[in-house]
């Protein structure tokens, strides 16, 4: 694992996708990004002390788009138990790429296609007060705990983390990763609204299926869902 650490960056992200030469699990960190992305395309600038990185995954001719599919799934978990690793909180999943601790979001993931590779970005609230994405439903492990955390190494802790879950995976063990994802559903039994295909449906949050969708219980009975922006009711 080849590591490019910078003080300032636009995004993790673009200068993975940008690079000629990149090669599996080449990490790149930044301590600030100006041009950082969620889902949606929203462009945000980090606050200080946040875990900002991204990692390259080469695509396995093996493994379809549909196993694919199920990557930020894997992320997320592995993500989760990174964290848990190196701080013991009840951290939670939010289907499809988000981490949540105490009802507030702690880190983001987004994965995207360059080539013949994934780019993993991944944004972790660690030391700082103000959230990524300017989030005001945001929490940090610092604003959790009132300690302050080593960022380098979370990040390699959850880097770490996910190569075990890829390996588990690419072993044939996605039932058992997928049981591990559904004790951790934040979404389970909740009040949701879900943006989807610009309409919004309501329902009660329900388990990761096996393909990697969401069960979601409706007025018009039991639905699926590969993508979608979740807002919990209050």
């Amino acid at each position: 694992m080849k590591i490019f650490h910078f003080d300032e960056l636009g995004s993790t992200s673009d200068y993975l996708k940008e690079k000629k030469d990149k090669k599996e699990w080449d990490l790149v960190i930044a301590d600030v990004q100006t041009s950082g992305r969620g889902r949606r395309g929203n462009l945000w600038i980090s606050p200080t002390g946040a875990g900002l990185f991204s990692f390259a995954l080469k695509e396995d001719p093996n493994l379809s788009m549909e196993e694919y599919s199920r990557l930020p799934l894997i992320v997320g978990i592995a993500l989760l138990h990174g964290l848990k690793s190196m701080v013991e909180l009840d951290y939670k999943f939010k289907w499809t790429n988000d981490v949540y601790l105490y009802n507030k979001k702690l880190s983001g993931i987004l994965v995207e296609k360059v080539g013949d590779f994934f780019i993993v970005g991944i944004g972790i609230n660690i030391n700082n007060l103000e959230f990524l994405g300017a989030s005001k439903n945001g929490i940090s492990l610092k604003s959790a705990t009132g300690n302050r955390y080593e960022v380098l190494d979370m990040i390699k802790a959850v880097v770490n983390s996910f190569k075990k879950y890829w390996n588990r995976y690419l072993r044939g063990e996605w039932d058992e990763i997928l049981y591990e994802i559904n004790e951790k559903n934040y979404l389970l039994n909740k009040a949701i609204e879900i943006e989807f295909l610009e309409n919004k449906i309501s329902g009660i949050g329900g388990k990761i299926l096996e393909n990697g969708r969401l069960e979601v219980e409706t007025i018009d009975g039991i639905k699926e869902f590969m993508v979608g922006e979740i807002h919990i009711k209050l």
